[in-house]
């Protein structure tokens, strides 16, 4: 009796804490379905921008469009564009991670596989902060863009310190969705045993 009462008082317990998974993934989505269209408006919006200012120079102030030559606006369209992409996506898949909460379908292999995008997205935008610089150096040395004061802040994309926190953020979340990976595994094995134990009896 006491164990029946107990198993009941469980389930009871894990129904409670699904719904309030439920309910933070439906918060969740709606926060990053927002993110994900400001941001894809911003880089609408920006591209757009970059793209008067490519072919009408004039509508920069005086200063900048001297210092801005059409290679280096092309150059820092193309890393908006990317830097702006990898982010949206980072949240796209956040965005359906959350639908599947709010859904219900909480610990289940396609969670484990969104959580890894994000991580591995997480992964490609750390290695930016030391491929852009980079890349940056090598265009300037060849000679096809200036080596201007407007420029040399691409140099420096981003400080070591921040490199390395995006690093072990990124690291960390690929940790979590193995060891989300492994539990499932672990799971799907434990529910396999128990029914065949069911058959046998």
């Amino acid at each position: 009796m006491n164990a029946s009462a107990s198993l009941l008082d469980r389930e009871v317990e894990v129904q409670s804490e699904i719904r309030k998974v439920r309910r933070f993934g439906r918060t969740a989505r709606i926060v990053c379905a927002a993110i994900f269209g400001v941001g894809l408006v911003g880089v609408i919006f920006t591209l757009l921008l970059a793209a008067l200012g490519l072919f009408f120079p004039k509508i920069h102030g005086a200063t900048t469009a001297l210092a801005m030559t059409p290679e280096l606006k092309m150059w820092m369209t193309l890393l908006s564009g990317v830097i702006a992409g990898v982010m949206l996506a980072s949240v796209y898949q956040l965005y359906r991670l959350f639908g599947n909460l709010a859904a219900g379908a909480i610990y289940t292999p396609e969670n484990v596989r969104r959580v890894r995008q994000v991580g591995l997205l997480w992964l490609l935008l750390a290695a930016l902060g030391i491929v852009i610089p980079f890349a940056s150096a090598v265009l300037i040395r060849s000679g096809f863009l200036d080596s201007t004061a407007a420029f040399e802040s691409l140099l420096v994309f981003s400080s070591p310190s921040e490199t390395l926190s995006s690093f072990v953020s990124a690291g960390l979340i690929l940790l979590a969705s193995w060891i989300m990976d492994v539990g499932l595994y672990e799971k799907d094995h434990a529910d396999a045993l128990q029914r065949d134990a069911d058959l046998v009896i």
